[in-house]
């Protein structure tokens, strides 16, 4: 029985917000009345999903009625924005690491202790069902005298190849510990304490653009008592493996935390005869009937709309549990007390020390961000994949060159050592935009959006694309070029011929939102052109490959991991690949053509390659086998189907009736003629089977 419901803020809008805010939710006790973030998009798209209050300043937000704050911000905000939290007279939940100085988070934790409030740290893992076995079955003494401990976190880490580079955690070499390191290092400290002795070891040194390093890999060797423990931190691509494992005088343990999976084996009273045979199938009963339970649970909670779904959201919701159920018992949880966060970080720093990674006397390369000539063209989308090359190639050509960007550390670290002027804004903003168009007589509109629902989509892209416009038409704009995509076509039928005249599918809103999105900017676009006078040129390219780009394409397929996929199909078509610098070389050339005003141009090479053909070259290059297999187009679509009548079931927010062409266009069937665009662009991309799979292959798989 609970004593009172709590009002809460959330301070951060960003990826970890949203956990926060399904763990609240199932809570009859407590409830998100605000939510709060610079990024006023952000705060505002996350308090829509929350039905609560959005503010832009913390001393707005702390104005509010409020029992509690999760604390969602980057680590070395913690600490500083913990004590006006404290100071407004509410309890504080930190998201980890709590901090960056183990110092300052001891004083905070007697700081909340002289205000009578709470702070606690979110170490979530520690409360997932799997590790909690482990953790008694140690704590009981099942497994006896603990001899090993190894604890793994061998997880890719996309951001150091593909951003964004602006992130706190790529910031300096030592941040990756502070960031990733606490959640080795809380399983440590919650079960064996502090350690006696430390070594370690970075490897895999990576150059992050904006004049800074980070290590790949951390391993860590430390001792306590007769005790060996080895932490093994690793963000290169590979098979993912989160784990810990436990040898101990009466048992071995591992709980694979990942996928919530607990398993032990201890001596037997079989002779080893059968000992081999029986051992062995009680460990796989374990595992099986552990993952059937989590995959009812799963289920369960996704129809319920419950964030038990995954085994993160599980620890997640039972974290925050824990926090307000401490609040109403008065009882300590050990796992969430301030001290215990404050132990980690003192051990992370520990580790970073011995590391040697911390260089205070390292001079950082500083890098002005001035184009070298009078800005004349804009580009919105411009730290993009497209947008970096098409940025290049512009300042190549002699072009003085804006890019609008949401955040400036962002673009700064996506354009490093490119001469460009960066003006940071919203592209909702009237005044914002009209600020980034003063001297300028050329715009490329590559941004897109992202998003989950039509509406998130329509404001997002739609919108935004409807006020750049408008606000080219006052500003008397010369050129206007915007970038579709082939995806708004319907492209199904192997005996169709796709030109720049072919209309984009008449059924475009069944479509998917991406392809929707865009197909609703171009028709909004080209009635601003016919009716004002816009001077709109389209460009739609096509499965776009090269530098700066997975090779993992999901134009080529439906990848489940980098080594196993499935075609739209047979893969026996030939793709519509062009490689992104010929796209941007296209769009370079559209300066001096003439005579395109109020045209579309599909930017695709002569067909050369295969899906099938593809993969092979991926699994040569690579030295890895690529598990490829043909897809059924109408499986693809009755899976999909199955699931958003499920969605339609429990009113899901992200239900959408799926369509069958939208899944049978991924196939790309139909032929694509761009000799109208070549012709009008003296445009000539490279179609040679070898070059595209040096220069489209090849390179991405080296960059991976």
């Amino acid at each position: 029985m609970t004593s009172r419901k709590y009002k809460v803020g959330l301070l951060g809008a960003g990826y970890i917000a949203e956990w926060h805010g399904k763990a609240i939710s199932p809570l009859d006790n407590v409830e998100v009345v605000a939510v709060c973030d610079i990024n006023q998009q952000s705060a505002q798209q996350l308090s829509n999903q929350l039905n609560c209050a959005s503010f832009s300043d913390v001393d707005d937000l702390l104005t509010t009625d409020l029992d509690a704050v999760h604390i969602l911000l980057p680590p070395d905000l913690h600490v500083p924005m913990a004590y006006k939290v404290l100071d407004a007279g509410c309890h504080v939940f930190l998201e980890k690491p709590m901090g960056i100085d183990p110092v300052e988070c001891a004083k905070l934790v007697s700081y909340a202790e002289e205000k009578g409030l709470k702070v606690s740290v979110n170490h979530n893992f520690l409360f997932l069902p799997a590790y909690e076995k482990l953790r008694a079955d140690i704590k009981q003494g099942v497994i006896g005298q603990l001899e090993r401990i190894d604890i793994n976190w061998l997880f890719p880490l996309a951001m150091i190849k593909s951003g964004p580079f602006g992130l706190w955690m790529l910031r300096e070499p030592q941040n990756l510990m502070y960031e990733l390191g606490p959640h080795l290092v809380a399983f440590l400290v919650d079960l064996v304490g502090d350690v006696d002795d430390i070594q370690v070891r970075p490897s895999h040194k990576v150059l992050i653009p904006g004049s800074t390093h980070v290590f790949q890999k951390w391993r860590i060797n430390a001792t306590k008592g007769n005790t060996e423990i080895s932490l093994n931190l690793s963000l290169v691509p590979g098979y993912p493996d989160r784990s810990i494992s436990v040898r101990g005088t009466a048992a071995v343990a591992s709980c694979d935390y990942e996928r919530d999976i607990y398993s032990k084996e201890e001596f037997s009273s079989f002779g080893m005869l059968f000992d081999n045979a029986v051992t062995p199938l009680n460990t796989g009963r374990q595992i099986v009937q552990n993952a059937g339970g989590n995959f009812i649970s799963a289920f369960a909670s996704t129809l319920t709309k419950k964030p038990g779904s995954t085994p993160f959201g599980v620890s997640m919701q039972r974290s925050v549990q824990a926090f307000y159920k401490m609040l109403d018992s008065g009882v300590k949880e050990p796992r969430l007390e301030g001290a215990l966060g404050s132990k980690i970080i003192e051990l992370c720093d520990r580790m970073i020390e011995k590391a040697s990674v911390k260089n205070p006397n390292e001079k950082k390369s500083t890098f002005e961000f001035k184009s070298a000539k009078k800005p004349t063209v804009l580009v919105f989308g411009g730290t993009g994949f497209i947008g970096k090359h098409l940025v290049r190639q512009l300042i190549d050509k002699g072009h003085g060159v804006r890019v609008f960007s949401r955040g400036q550390r962002s673009a700064q670290s996506a354009l490093w050592g490119i001469p460009v002027d960066i003006f940071a804004g919203s592209l909702s903003s009237t005044t914002d935009v009209d600020k980034a168009l003063e001297g300028i007589d050329t715009v490329y509109h590559l941004a897109r959006a992202e998003g989950d629902t039509w509406q998130e989509y329509y404001e997002q892209d739609v919108l935004v694309t409807k006020n750049i416009a408008e606000r080219c038409l006052k500003k008397g704009v010369k050129r206007f070029f915007y970038t579709g995509t082939i995806d708004s076509y319907y492209s199904a039928l192997a005996e169709n011929t796709i030109t720049e005249l072919t209309p984009l599918d008449p059924d475009i809103e069944t479509r998917n939102l991406y392809a929707r999105s865009k197909a609703n900017c171009e028709q909004l676009l080209t009635r601003m052109c016919e009716r004002d006078g816009l001077p709109l040129t389209i460009f739609r390219p096509g499965v776009v490959i090269g530098e700066g780009c997975s090779p993992f394409h999901w134009g080529v397929g439906m990848w489940h991991s980098e080594t196993r996929m499935q075609f739209w199909g047979e893969g026996n078509t030939k793709l519509p690949l062009v490689l992104v610098e010929d796209v941007a070389e296209a769009l370079v050339n559209a300066l001096d053509a003439s005579d395109i005003k109020g045209k579309s141009f599909n930017l695709i090479a002569d067909p050369c390659l295969t899906g099938q053909e593809y993969i092979e070259a991926c699994s040569q290059l690579s030295g890895t086998k690529i598990r490829a297999q043909t897809g059924s187009i109408r499986l693809f679509y009755l899976d999909d189907l199955v699931k958003n009548i499920i969605k339609y079931a429990i009113k899901h927010p992200k239900r959408k009736m799926p369509s069958y062409n939208d899944w049978d266009s991924r196939a790309h069937r139909a032929y694509y003629d761009c000799h109208a665009t070549k012709e009008a662009l003296s445009w000539n991309p490279v179609s040679d089977k070898e070059k595209i799979i040096e220069e489209g292959i090849a390179k991405p798989l080296s960059e991976a």
